[in-house]
């Protein structure tokens, strides 16, 4: 179960990057990459808060390498985010194609054998490790319920 979820959200930031890499040709999409920055801080937190503790132990040097990566892409797009203010846009596409390898080999080995570890866990412990997701997601700031945006309570 966690396995799927997992590489879906990589799946679903690695198609936002490639979308924000294509920008950079044309009008660099800031919010787009504020999004990516926002969605990767929110995973890895989820990753290096709750899930890699339940199985740190049995791979400790697996997931301090994985948590070292976590901050490397993260410095890196702090880099595309300066180059990008400074108008190096082909220096940004150079720092944006960096993330995406570094993110390709880094999901690479959480796919392949950290996501399959939490998968033998127990089906209520990772319920439990989903829904400590869930508590950390928000809704957009101006999002308002249907009823509410379509006027049908009154």
């Amino acid at each position: 179960m966690l396995d799927s979820v997992l590489t879906k959200d990589h799946e679903r930031i690695d198609a936002y990057l490639n979308d924000f890499l294509l920008s950079l040709s044309l009008k660099p999409d800031t919010d787009k990459l504020a999004f990516i920055v926002s969605s990767l801080r929110n995973h890895m937190f989820w990753e290096e808060e709750y899930l890699f503790p339940e199985i740190f132990e049995e791979n400790k040097l697996r997931i301090q390498g994985l948590e070292a990566e976590h901050g490397a892409i993260l410095k890196l797009l702090e880099e595309v985010k300066r180059l990008i203010f400074i108008d190096e846009l082909e220096d940004a596409k150079k720092k944006t194609q960096a993330v995406m390898r570094v993110l390709k080999g880094h999901n690479e080995a959480e796919e392949g054998y950290i996501y399959l570890e939490l998968d033998k866990l127990e089906s209520q412990k990772q319920a439990d490790l989903l829904l400590k997701e869930v508590e950390h997601a928000s809704a957009p700031k101006d999002w308002v319920c249907k009823v509410l945006r379509t006027g049908s309570l009154k």
